[in-house]
């Protein structure tokens, strides 16, 4: 399913289990990508992520790309199915970037004539088609890995967005608080995915700003922040003009945080709103306070929680 208002975005699958086999809502096609973070298990000995054309086993259906990393030889083996027969196998020269017990983030982007893999922020290896891309619609996990989050991205902007680059990488890891540019502005169809944990024990709180700038004397005006109030259970967005602020909405259908527990928050862009959304699920909109959107460049995260990654589409 999608997200009320996401633009037709496909719901990410959180902690599945695997093997996993999943649908890829309208296929895919140039410039969508797919990012899968996961955490190779200690003592593992290989795991494998597949674009399928389907979910059949009887008989086994095509595969467009095999990625298959061998964690005891150090070496990624791609490959292709068809009609039941394996291609020929490529194997990459250069590191190896999967290690047992630890984290990666994975991001396949395909392009008209190839899928193209990073690995942790870094471009790692690209596979020619064999098969028509236009046939991928399945994607199948297995082996001796934890998957926690897939996500989709069709790599369109929006209507109104400037004719520019995507906007930065993945940021891994940020320390709080964190204050970062968002290159080019927020515009209708932008999106900010921030992945983070909240602090065990008792928390009080913790926020995040979408602003114009980094002032601070004067303080920047700050077009939404979103924030969570444990005591209260209730997660206050307000807007900042003029070191003023406006009037606080609270109105939410549940508490979605937990204390020591992660979660991905998804913000989008839109004319006349920004709509949120928590682990997979719309949870409120907010209405702009503040024109035009290119103002608000800055995003800042501060309280009780921990990152694990920020990145823009």
């Amino acid at each position: 399913m999608a997200y009320p208002g996401f633009g037709g975005m496909q719901t990410p699958v959180m902690n599945p289990g695997i093997p996993y086999i999943g649908e890829i809502q309208g296929g895919v096609q140039p410039g969508k990508m797919i990012t899968i973070q996961g955490f190779v298990i200690p003592g593992a000995d290989r795991f494998h992520v597949n674009l399928q054309c389907g979910a059949s086993t009887q008989p086994r259906a095509d595969i467009a790309m095999h990625f298959n990393p061998r964690v005891m030889a150090g070496v990624v083996v791609r490959n292709c199915l068809q009609n039941q027969a394996w291609g020929a196998e490529e194997k990459q020269h250069g590191p190896f970037p999967f290690a047992m017990g630890q984290k990666f983030e994975m991001i396949i982007l395909t392009e008209p004539d190839k899928f193209k893999v990073a690995v942790n922020g870094q471009h790692f290896l690209e596979f020619r088609h064999r098969i028509p891309y236009q046939r991928v619609n399945t994607l199948a996990i297995d082996g001796k890995v934890q998957i926690q989050a897939i996500r989709f991205d069709s790599g369109m902007p929006g209507p109104g967005a400037p004719q520019a680059q995507r906007g930065p990488g993945p940021v891994f890891n940020p320390q709080v608080p964190y204050i970062g540019s968002i290159a080019g502005g927020m515009y209708p169809g932008r999106m900010v995915v921030i992945n983070g944990t909240v602090h065990p024990g008792m928390p009080d709180r913790f926020h995040f700003n979408l602003q114009c700038g980094a002032s601070t004397s004067p303080r920047a005006d700050i077009a939404l922040q979103f924030n969570p109030r444990f005591a209260a259970r209730a997660v206050v967005r307000n807007s900042l003009v003029n070191n003023g602020w406006g009037g606080e909405e609270k109105d939410t259908p549940y508490f979605p945080f937990m204390p020591g527990q992660p979660f991905e928050l998804m913000v989008l862009c839109q004319q006349d709103s920004f709509k949120v959304a928590v682990n997979g699920q719309h949870f409120t909109e907010f209405r702009h306070r503040i024109q035009p959107l290119t103002r608000v460049d800055t995003l800042v995260v501060e309280g009780k929680v921990s990152l694990q990654q920020i990145r823009f589409t």
